[in-house]
């Protein structure tokens, strides 16, 4: 039990750790708007139809990145079947709500981040062999 709690914490932080890294790559590829504070929820708002297509798509890469990588690391720590990575996936997802609540995103942007969630943790659970217990554990 122990090694399944900390193979969804060390998860949770790699997956964090991904999704700040791409975003990152995502604000130097795409830079946001003059003077816009990317620390401050009410200046996101404000700007949000002027950023770029390119640099919303770098969420949604971040975020399916993010739980892609925190649910291998999950996976292979705990070394037992999909709960630990869909346990990831469910706290990351609630990272990507949360912040879809604080800055209103497009609609499009909402479903992309589900879409890319379940692409994430589909693709970590298909790219990680399950020894031991049965996948409902």
């Amino acid at each position: 039990m122990l090694r399944g709690i900390a193979a969804i914490v060390a998860g949770v932080i790699a997956g964090i750790v991904v999704i700040m890294l791409v975003e990152s790559a995502g604000h130097l590829i795409f830079p946001p708007p003059e003077g816009v504070d990317l620390k401050d929820p009410e200046a996101l708002q404000s700007v949000m139809n002027e950023i770029p297509l390119g640099a919303k798509l770098a969420v949604l890469i971040a975020w399916g990145l993010g739980v892609a990588a925190g649910a291998i690391v999950a996976r292979l720590i705990a070394n037992r079947g999909v709960f630990p990575a869909m346990a990831v996936a469910a706290v990351l997802f609630a990272g990507a709500a949360y912040t879809m609540t604080v800055i209103p995103h497009p609609a499009w942007m909402i479903v992309g981040a589900v879409a890319a969630t379940l692409a994430g943790a589909f693709l970590a659970i298909m790219a990680t062999p399950s020894k031991g217990a049965s996948a409902s554990s």
